[in-house]
């Protein structure tokens, strides 16, 4: 299967908000498509959203989103072991969009503010396969951190938990030790490098 084309993951990202919040649950985009929508021009490769909720599990949500729009569907994944279902949207004839609904607590993800989030600054970069790309698009978007959109951790980050802020120090000290040319940026975005 070929990856979705930018407006096909901007089609299941726009269908995906509007399914939930028919539903009343509220969401925000976050990972690859957050970044697009910020200026990184990285495609991404799936839509990673966040829904507002403590209502219900990641499987009734993915249950609420097939139950509500024929596109969706779940598959098994690949892990026998695995207890859980993966979402994706259908786009046409053997073309489709993974959709990885997240909640608040997993991987990391601190609570939303009712008011919403504003730019929440880059994402942490994972080791393995992906990391080409995830040193790619942290150095976009620490550029447009810094040129485009004026971002300061210290001024903007007060409504992200403390242990959210820890955990992202501990990660751009990785980062800087292994990409030391970032620090800068770094520094310019408001961490002590």
């Amino acid at each position: 299967m070929s990856h979705p084309r930018l407006d096909e993951v901007e089609r299941v990202a726009r269908a995906t908000v509007t399914t939930l919040l028919s539903a009343g649950i509220r969401s925000c985009l976050v990972g690859g498509m957050a970044c697009s929508i910020y200026g990184n021009s990285r495609v991404p490769n799936d839509v990673d959203i966040v829904c507002l909720t403590d209502k219900h599990t990641q499987e009734e949500l993915k249950g609420i989103l097939v139950a509500n729009d024929i596109n969706f569907y779940t598959i098994a994944s690949k892990d026998p072991l695995a207890t859980y279902r993966v979402l994706w949207y259908r786009l046409g004839f053997r073309r489709s969009c993974k959709v990885d609904v997240l909640l608040p607590g997993v991987m990391n993800i601190p609570p939303v503010p009712r008011r919403g989030w504003t730019i929440a600054g880059p994402t942490s970069f994972i080791l393995g396969e992906k990391q080409h790309v995830d040193v790619r698009d942290i150095g976009e978007l620490l550029d447009l951190a810094v040129e485009k959109y004026d971002v300061n951790v210290k001024r903007d980050g007060k409504s992200l938990p403390e242990s959210f802020l820890r955990a992202a120090v501990t990660r751009m000290k990785a980062y800087v030790k292994s990409f030391p040319n970032s620090a800068e940026h770094w520094r310019d975005i408001g961490f002590h490098v």
